[in-house]
């Protein structure tokens, strides 16, 4: 079952109060010393920001309702705008930051200070926290028994995929930049943070090949979860009337939107009348077993020879 819109809401505006904070102290921090690792993860933060706005225009927009042109609704904006933050988090996070590290491998210079970086990665690692857990909680009724991985392939909430992937990977990358930052500190030697910048930047472009392949595989339309479609098969043919279901397929057109269509074998004794009663109660078990706004359609087959 989905995550109720709400809880998704609330994941990914405390991921947005969490990054915009973040990037603004490690953009101060990052001048006070110039580490290119801070610059990267600077990079990191403003294209999370950026994303999580994505993410709430996207699903404000989701919400326009169906017209002619639209006749199943607008709610795969919710995918459109989760496949633009794929982009987003390639390329202005993870290449941006490569060039950055790349361009400063071999620098002279050194790092000012390196105590306000420290200090702003500890209190950035504490925000990034807050937000993950927030996001953790929004998932656990879609999460259930599956693992995280699992549920990043199942689910038909793009904002799970995004803001769950963010919050680990601005975990990650605050542990390289720590990482990156201390090692110039004890060697003296400025490459060790130009590296941490250049493997932050191959971490975001990992997470953004990831969220791209889950939001392409939901913007071409993916079926209902194993489990539904068997709820759904079961429902309509516990029907009356009915003695067998053919060629079911689920579409989702959005997180909380399925379209379900079905053949369902009838005793060709029977009259119009009684068939399209049993259609009817057909679709009533499986809206009932679905759950989701779904729409339904459901036709009438005769039995094959050997049926």
């Amino acid at each position: 079952m989905a995550t109720p819109s709400s809880e998704q809401s609330v994941a990914v505006i405390t991921a947005l109060a969490a990054n915009v904070a973040v990037a603004i102290a490690k953009l101060g921090a990052a001048a006070i010393t110039g580490s290119s690792a801070l610059i990267a993860e600077s990079l990191h933060s403003l294209a999370d920001s950026v994303n999580e706005i994505l993410l709430l225009v996207g699903a404000r927009r989701s919400r326009r309702p169906a017209d002619l042109r639209h006749p199943f609704g607008h709610a795969r904006y919710r995918y459109v705008y989760a496949f633009v933050v794929s982009l987003t988090v390639f390329w202005v996070g993870g290449v941006l930051a490569v060039i950055q590290g790349v361009s400063r491998i071999g620098a002279h210079d050194s790092l000012v200070d390196p105590r306000w970086a420290f200090a702003v990665l500890g209190i950035a690692a504490a925000l990034e926290a807050w937000s993950l857990r927030a996001t953790v909680r929004a998932a656990m009724p879609t999460k259930g028994a599956l693992s995280w991985w699992g549920l990043l392939q199942v689910t038909k909430a793009p904002e799970i995929i995004v803001v769950f992937l963010e919050d680990l990977g601005a975990l990650a990358g605050i542990l390289i930049a720590l990482i990156g930052l201390t090692l110039t500190a004890l060697t003296g030697q400025r490459e060790w943070d130009a590296v941490a910048a250049i493997a932050i930047g191959v971490l975001l472009m990992a997470i953004g090949m990831v969220v791209n392949r889950e939001t392409q595989s939901l913007l071409i339309g993916e079926s209902a979860a194993v489990e539904v479609v068997a709820a759904i098969r079961q429902a309509i043919a516990g029907a009356d009337g009915v003695k067998g279901v053919v060629d079911l397929r689920t579409i989702h057109v959005g997180p909380d939107d399925l379209v379900i269509a079905a053949g369902i074998v009838v005793d060709p004794s029977e009259n119009a009348t009684d068939i399209t009663h049993a259609i009817a109660e057909a679709e009533a078990r499986a809206r009932r077993a679905a759950p989701f706004r779904t729409v339904i359609y459901i036709e009438p087959r005769l039995p094959q020879r050997g049926d």
